[in-house]
This record gives C-alpha cells, sequence and structure tokens, in this order.
C-alpha cells in the first residue's frame, strides 16, 4: 500500500505537497496490483560531515532563503573550532611530555646523588637499592608509553 502524506493547503499558506520520485510507477498502475503484491515505498537519505549533499542543501535553501549560506557558515565555525582544538590539544600534550622527561632526569639524578652519599657513608646495601629501584619505575614508566 502506499502511503499517503498530508497535502498542504495552498489557502492556508502552505506548499504543494512533494511529487514521489520519478522512478515510481504511476499511481493508477499500483492500484491495480492485488492487494498481496503491493510493497511499501519508503525514501530514506542521511549524510555525515558537516554539509548535506547537494540535492538536500537546495532543498534547505528552497524551504527556508539563506538556510543555505547559515550552513556554510556552521559548518566554517565547526572547522576552525575542531583546528583551534587540535592545536591547544597537541600543544598540551608536547608541554606535559617535555615536563614529564624534565622531572625523570631530575629524579634520575636525585636517585643517583643519594646513592653515591649512601655509598660514601658505609650503607652499600641501601645505595644499591635505591640506585636499582628508582631507575627501573622510571624505565618501566618510560616503556610503559
Amino acid at each position: 500500500m502506499r502511503s499517503k502524506r498530508p497535502a498542504r493547503n495552498e489557502e492556508a499558506g502552505g506548499e504543494e505537497s512533494p511529487k514521489p520520485p520519478s522512478n515510481l510507477p504511476p499511481k493508477e498502475v499500483l492500484d491495480k496490483l492485488p492487494e498481496h503484491v503491493r510493497v511499501a515505498v519508503v525514501e530514506a537519505a542521511s549524510f555525515s560531515g558537516p554539509l548535506p549533499p547537494p540535492t538536500m542543501y537546495r532543498e534547505y535553501e528552497r524551504a527556508l532563503p539563506g538556510s543555505a549560506e547559515r550552513i556554510l557558515v556552521m559548518a566554517e565555525k565547526e572547522q576552525n573550532h575542531r583546528i583551534a582544538w587540535e592545536a591547544s590539544a597537541l600543544g598540551a600534550s608536547a608541554r606535559e611530555t617535555n615536563l614529564g622527561q624534565w622531572l625523570g632526569f631530575a629524579i634520575a639524578v636525585v636517585c643517583i646523588g643519594a646513592a653515591v652519599l649512601l655509598a660514601m657513608s658505609g650503607h652499600d646495601w641501601v645505595a644499591g637499592i635505591a640506585l636499582g629501584v628508582s631507575p627501573a619505575g622510571l624505565v618501566g614508566r618510560f616503556l610503559a608509553k
């Protein structure tokens, strides 16, 4: 069966109802078919991205003059926002990596200095543990990334 969309009355300020796609047989032909043979036809469309396909884009402009320009402005703003956000995220990631490397270097220097001081004061085992355990944790941290 064909589903009927309510036609908008031109006297009420509406537009004419949309015409069915041209690749469908005429209504008279479909009405002559037996009930069990009739098939409902559904048209669906989807798109991804900020801009609709050209046919849909034209329909937006026809339905609301000026909407095509608004859609373009919206897409441009979204692109500018995304570019700025990605640049900010990359900068933050670089700063985080740089800070992590400097802190790792500082920890390594402190561990080596502590191990030297402990070894000079006769605490060889503690010095060995300080020299072995702390850098092992740092190496593990860098290998995990």
